[in-house]
């Protein structure tokens, strides 16, 4: 990969007329881009893709994607995306000869184009003609997709895809990936929480057992979230005196099978934002559940649960698919206001993730779910919590997590962005627009206690 001071003598060799634009060093490519691109003006990202034939350095426009199949069909190579950190900064220049290179022939539909150029805080930009004394000619070609082309919402797709594989497929898929284990402690956790005659002392033996996970139940409850003025020295205590059985319950869960798979921390998809999106959404499910009709009406514990693991299968994508959520890490973060389930199609449809492309973050994570036995209430809201349309077992349930998404949304909180609340969902559930509106309120009103559970959970 070339250097910064590599690549200013390639310019400087070549006579070629550059600028260096300084930018903050903490933000991303994609935001950098808003910034900084017109319509004669273009960021380029540059990626790194595995091929049958070796490694390729590949560049487009920051708001278009890579089309494989236009890429094996032109070339003959079959790719898929390497791996990278997020702070790594690829400059789009081949490193020599033999390096070979894809670039995106819409880019000559600018007259001047920006990219990396090695150096944090710095990008270099230069003419999209003099872009061609430096990149052959024949590496040009079409291969990518406008973001554009991307539906707002699935409703927007004009034919949606079955994102349930059949019990064949999925028989398939479960001897290709191997699906992680489900964590000791959270096995047994479930087994308390289906157990008639668990008592309080039983849940706190068992957690008392693990004692970074003892730490962090003692902590929340001593934490402003609950206000509690006495001492709270063991796990008996907090969950006798602060946070009672069943939250008890659902807080180690979480805390448990979150640690069981590691994501990057950044970026909207990223373990950070994960955990920031899940406690406010179980939080507000489990505010607004209250207030649901009592014939109609989620169990407070299961609400909270279903809130927390919702998204539970972005954390399955990172895991089985590292390089293609790398992609639709960066690509949601540069498309914010589109579908995150359509983008998902685009991101996974390549490379090993290709097997997985009828089924997206929903139903890898209720297929994961269903195979640790959580609650079937907990599996559906993951497969359908999209579906905004479900009509089935457990609907109550799903329609609730679609309210809570939508009306975060409203605040920018999690994978929706949303401009109004959904009057058909509340319609659903028989609440009144003002009184979800109230609750969000007051969750949004305790966010420094909230962000203090989130640290925990990301941690």
């Amino acid at each position: 990969m070339m250097q910064y001071n590599s690549l200013i003598s390639l310019l400087k060799a070549n006579t070629i007329s550059y600028r260096i634009i300084s930018v903050a060093p903490s933000k991303t490519l994609e935001q950098n881009a808003k910034q900084l691109s017109t319509q004669q003006a273009i960021v380029l990202r540059s990626v790194f893709l595995q091929s049958d034939k070796g490694s390729v350095l590949a560049t487009l426009p920051h708001d278009e994607l890579i089309d494989f199949k236009k890429v094996t069909s032109a070339t003959g190579y079959k790719t898929n995306l390497i791996p990278q950190k997020s702070s790594v900064r690829i400059v789009p220049i081949p490193t020599n000869n033999t390096q070979k290179s894809f670039i995106s022939k819409s880019i000559e539909n600018y007259e001047t184009v920006i990219f990396e150029s090695g150096k944090s805080g710095e990008l270099v930009q230069i003419s999209s003609h003099q872009l061609r004394k430096l990149i052959p000619s024949h590496d040009y070609f079409s291969f990518t997709t406008k973001t554009t082309a991307i539906p707002l919402t699935t409703t927007d797709l004009k034919q949606q895809e079955a994102f349930t594989p059949d019990v064949e497929k999925r028989t398939k898929l479960e001897r290709l990936y191997k699906l992680p284990a489900m964590p000791q402690m959270a096995s047994e956790l479930i087994r308390l929480k289906n157990s008639d005659g668990a008592h309080a002392n039983d849940l706190a033996r068992l957690i008392q057992g693990d004692p970074s996970l003892t730490a962090q139940i003692i902590r929340y409850a001593k934490s402003a979230f609950f206000n509690y003025q006495g001492d709270i020295n063991s796990v008996s205590e907090a969950i006798a005196r602060v946070i009672g059985f069943e939250s008890v319950i659902n807080i180690a869960l979480g805390l448990s099978v979150g640690k069981r798979l590691k994501n990057p921390p950044d970026g909207p998809l990223g373990l950070n934002e994960f955990w920031k999106h899940a406690v406010y959404s179980a939080t507000l499910a489990q505010a607004l559940s209250k207030k649901i009709p009592k014939e109609n009406r989620p169990k407070q514990d299961l609400a909270y649960l279903a809130g927390l693991l919702h998204n539970f299968g972005f954390l399955l994508l990172g895991h089985l698919f590292q390089p293609e959520f790398f992609l639709l890490n960066r690509l949601y973060a540069a498309n914010l206001s589109r579908c995150i389930t359509c983008i998902e199609k685009h991101a996974l449809g390549m490379g090993a993730g290709q097997n997985a492309v009828n089924m997206g973050h929903a139903e890898l994570g209720s297929w994961l779910l269903e195979k640790w036995h959580l609650p079937n209430e907990i599996v559906i809201v993951a497969r359908e919590h999209h579906n905004r349309a479900y009509k089935g077992e457990h609907e109550n349930y799903s329609t609730l997590i679609a309210l809570v998404n939508n009306a975060l949304g409203l605040h920018d909180l999690g994978d929706h962005r949303e401009e109004h609340l959904s009057l058909a969902l509340c319609a659903q559930l028989n609440l009144s627009s003002s009184v979800v509106h109230e609750e969000l309120d007051k969750v949004l009103a305790q966010s420094d206690q909230i962000d203090l559970m989130i640290k925990q959970f990301a941690a």
